[in-house]
């Protein structure tokens, strides 16, 4: 049971012998309980939960089950919901249960809104995780701890959608039809604060270059304000083809893929003035090479190759593996390395990169196989932008110095942290 575990705060709902708490709508035969397990598998019926805890009305939450599934079944979890008799539920959003059905929307999605098509994160005949977190206006969604959904819901739901909004309200488990079985291990609930914060929304894009995943990513890890989800880009840009359903504060350019299309520079210029934050981190310097005006958005451009740069022949630029490199603060005020203090980290080496001259740097080194600048932060159009030459590989990423700038970095485009004004001159 999630009670049992380390994290405080988990309420098990589901006792392992039998329904209590819980009600079930039409056929309810379609529910039982075996061995341990919550199954369902019968004619349609939703489970309700009708238990004590919050007297069965959520508003700020994780919940989190622990499923299985038979081939081509379809199952799904439902929150912000109200029991009712009969029929698919009208009331509240549903995270799709479904790894082999024939509906084309799978595992992981928040159903008809953002949905994940086609292919499951999760496996028939395997146990998984399903989390869903909601706070204030905030829907996030992980399997197995990847995140599949993130969502913020606009102050106003179309017509089409009118069931589909965020409030106080029950949980339910979804029976969809005969052929179905679904097996439900453990079923929790952990009730967060009504005031609790939504949190930044971190797209990480990569693509077009190696890096060790396992450490890389524990950098996003481990924050009450700060949720991230991957965005591999295969076709080099594809996560700006379409921004119409955009959901990220920030973005973590790690990528160093090199087509977009003029209607994916349209799309991120769009972004940008919209004030979408950007961090562009180590390799991403070398992205988009034959896109000039991707130099003015970040601050620099690694040279794959000698090039003409703003006018001026260039050489190519250079790296170096395994330094120490011992890196300086060079702005005390700058809100990103508040509290931080000069330090020593083992990484790659950027020489040659060419830099926009408007950049303002906040942190620098003097090893000679890198160049001077190694993070500096800019506006482009009402965006706030991050460049961090750091970070090549799991031992830069384990440095506590660099994690701590990569957090703050995320803030600071977000605009939860504001520069720390110069103090007044008394006169």
């Amino acid at each position: 049971a999630w009670a049992q575990e380390a994290d405080e705060g988990w309420i098990s709902l589901f006792n392992g012998k039998d329904l209590a708490g819980w009600r079930a709508s039409e056929n309810k035969g379609t529910w039982s309980v075996k061995d341990g397990l919550l199954i369902t598998h019968g004619p349609r019926s939703h489970l309700f939960y009708v238990g004590p805890v919050n007297n069965a009305q959520f508003k700020n939450f994780e919940f989190k089950c622990v499923i299985k599934t038979e081939p081509g079944s379809n199952s799904g979890m439902y929150f912000a919901t109200a029991y009712q008799e009969t029929d698919w539920p009208a009331k509240g959003y549903e995270v799709q249960v479904n790894n082999t059905h024939s509906d084309p929307k799978k595992t992981g999605g928040l159903y008809n809104i953002r949905d994940v098509m086609n292919h499951s994160p999760a496996r028939d005949g395997e146990w998984f995780t399903q989390h869903i977190i909601v706070r204030g206006r905030q829907i996030i969604v992980k399997v197995n701890d990847t995140t599949t959904v993130m969502y913020n819901e606009p102050e106003s739901v179309s017509n089409s959608n009118a069931g589909r909004k965020l409030s106080a309200g029950t949980l339910c488990l979804q029976g969809h039809d005969p052929k179905s079985v679904v097996y439900y291990k453990s079923v929790a609930i952990k009730p967060l604060p009504d005031d609790a914060r939504e949190k930044i929304r971190v797209g990480v894009l990569t693509g077009g270059h190696d890096f060790e995943r396992d450490h890389f990513f524990k950098l996003f890890e481990g924050y009450d304000d700060i949720e991230y989800m991957e965005c591999e880009q295969k076709d080099h840009s594809e996560v700006f083809e379409d921004i119409s359903k955009w959901d990220f504060d920030v973005l973590v350019c790690y990528n160093m893929t090199q087509n977009i299309s003029e209607k994916r520079r349209a799309n991120l210029l769009k972004l940008l003035e919209n004030g979408v934050g950007l961090v562009a981190f180590h390799h991403n310097m070398g992205a988009f090479q034959e896109w000039s005006e991707y130099k003015k958005i970040i601050g620099a451009r690694y040279n794959l190759k000698a090039a003409e740069v703003d006018g001026v022949q260039v050489p190519g630029s250079t790296y170096k593996h395994d330094i120490d490199m011992n890196c300086t603060i060079a702005s005390q005020r700058n809100p990103i390395t508040r509290g931080l203090s000069d330090f020593q980290i083992h990484d790659e080496g950027y020489k040659g990169v060419s830099f926009e001259p408007d950049n303002r740097v906040f942190l620098t080194t003097d090893h000679p196989d890198s160049d001077p600048t190694v993070g500096w932060t800019r506006r482009y159009a009402n965006a706030r932008v991050v460049g961090l030459m750091l970070g090549h590989d799991g031992k830069a990423y384990a440095n506590e110095n660099l994690r701590a700038i990569v957090a703050n970095s995320i803030r600071y485009t977000a605009g939860r942290l504001a520069p720390q004004r110069s103090p007044r001159t008394q006169r």
